[in-house]
């Protein structure tokens, strides 16, 4: 799988139906315990390595959340963030991302103490 075509689609894709005008970075690392983060004032994404092999859905997830971080300007999750993320993926299945995520950042800490 070609995680930067993936990733760059879905950032192509969402800036533009989202209206972000600045330049979005993203870079990809290893976190044990984060998901993904955006620095609001470098609107830079930072996105865990390891997530990458869950599929695009969890990539096009972890995008759109830090994206709607910039266009709002706001680093919490208030009801409007909820109100876009939930237009975009139907709860029931931001929920199964989660679930995902969950399960492998839980499998990475486990294989990094042995």
């Amino acid at each position: 799988m070609n995680y930067e075509e993936i990733v760059n689609r879905f950032l192509t894709r969402y800036k533009l139906i989202l209206g972000v005008k600045e330049e979005v970075k993203v870079k990809i690392r290893r976190y044990s315990t984060r998901t993904a983060f955006v620095d609001l004032r470098s609107k830079i994404i930072y996105i865990n390595r390891d997530l990458l092999d869950l599929g695009e859905d969890v990539i096009e997830y972890l995008l759109l959340h830090e994206l709607l971080h910039i266009k709002l300007r706001e680093k919490h999750h208030t009801a409007q963030f909820y109100a876009i993320l939930h237009f975009f993926i139907p709860e029931e299945k931001v929920n199964e991302i989660k679930e995902k995520i969950i399960k492998k950042l839980i499998e990475i800490n486990r294989n990094n103490k042995r």
